[in-house]
């Protein structure tokens, strides 16, 4: 189920179990002993038959690409506001540092954030009107997918089957007004490099942890993510063909009590990439609890990992992205 690997490899783990038509309590007992396997040694997997259409993730990466070639002013009409969807443009972000601990002060990417499949949110209907229903067959496809896995992990951490869906009822708003949640899909743009742009410290996105429970990452074939091991070792991502990049996130290692890590990553600028001056594009699926769930270990609080709701998380989560006078609390 779960392949062989070197220290230095991220597993492949087949799920297949898990996504054919009326998964078994036996089925979700082995793909999460699998994938428990995959995230005590690195936190990241990929996942392989994982039921999620080739042409639903190939028209997402078409349509956003319709998105991120419209004129700036087109795209600055749909700026990510207080629903927390819409275009986030280069350079609004900064995530941590780099090896040597400096900022990556030029990061360089742009993203659409969609985080309300229900009808709400901004969307980019008259300059791309392909980006709403594209975006949202495969947000579906990936909740859809996200609660067989949520299924795997809840049994794999000796818990109910429905333990850990039932702390997602909101994922991408889905009409549940009543459990507000922020999980988010971001199609991501890393747009060529110039000469004129390469400097020390540029970088397509520095060095992180992911903030919620899991994530789930559609990859091109250009590749750079590269992952932190235990042993401090960066190990590179590379796509596989018909796999889903998955890593446990901040408050899944919390809920783990630490047995989980949400291993840092980052996007680094191959000199492959320099040479080409390609463009690199992906979809990440960052899944959270609803807002109001109190995280905290399965075996109860310890000094590292005490309890915090998902949305205070997120709240101190952001303020360090987005700089000091970010207040998530009148976004809501």
């Amino acid at each position: 189920m779960c392949q062989e690997s070197t220290a230095e490899k991220i597993q492949i783990v087949d799920v297949s179990r898990i996504t054919k038509e009326n998964p078994t309590q036996e089925d979700y007992k082995i793909v999460g002993e699998s994938i428990h396997k995959a995230f005590v040694h690195l936190g990241f997997a990929y996942i392989q038959n994982h039921g999620v259409e080739k042409d639903t993730i190939v028209n997402a990466f078409s349509c956003s690409m319709d998105f991120f070639n419209l004129p700036t002013e087109v795209k600055e009409r749909t700026s990510k506001g207080l629903d927390l969807q819409g275009w986030v443009k280069e350079g609004s972000e900064i995530f941590d540092q780099d090896e040597n601990g400096q900022i990556a002060e030029h990061e360089v990417r742009e993203t659409y954030d969609m985080k309300n499949i229900s009808g709400g949110g901004i969307f980019p209907d008259t300059g791309c009107p392909t980006l709403r229903p594209a975006l949202t067959k495969l947000t579906e496809a990936s909740v859809s997918l996200t609660s067989r896995l949520l299924k795997a992990l809840s049994v794999a951490l000796n818990q109910e089957l429905d333990y850990f869906d039932k702390m997602h009822l909101g994922m991408m708003a889905q009409g549940r007004i009543d459990c507000p949640n922020a999980t988010t899909l971001r199609s991501l743009h890393y747009p060529p490099i110039s000469s004129e742009m390469i400097k020390p410290g540029i970088i397509r996105c520095g060095e992180h942890s992911d903030y919620g429970t899991i994530t789930l990452l559609y990859q091109d074939s250009m590749g750079s993510l590269e992952v932190k091991s235990v042993e401090n070792k960066w190990v590179q991502a590379t796509p596989i063909p018909e796999t889903i990049l998955i890593n446990v996130g901040d408050l899944l290692e919390n809920l783990s009590g630490g047995e989980y890590p949400a291993t840092r990553h980052r996007v680094r600028i191959p000199q492959e990439e320099l040479r080409r001056k390609c463009r690199r594009q992906s979809i990440a699926f960052f899944v959270h609890p609803d807002d109001h769930v109190l995280i905290e270990p399965l075996e109860g609080p310890n000094e590292k990992y005490k309890p915090i709701t998902a949305i205070q998380h997120l709240a101190n989560r952001f303020a360090a992205t987005y700089g000091d006078d970010f207040n998530l609390s009148q976004e809501k």
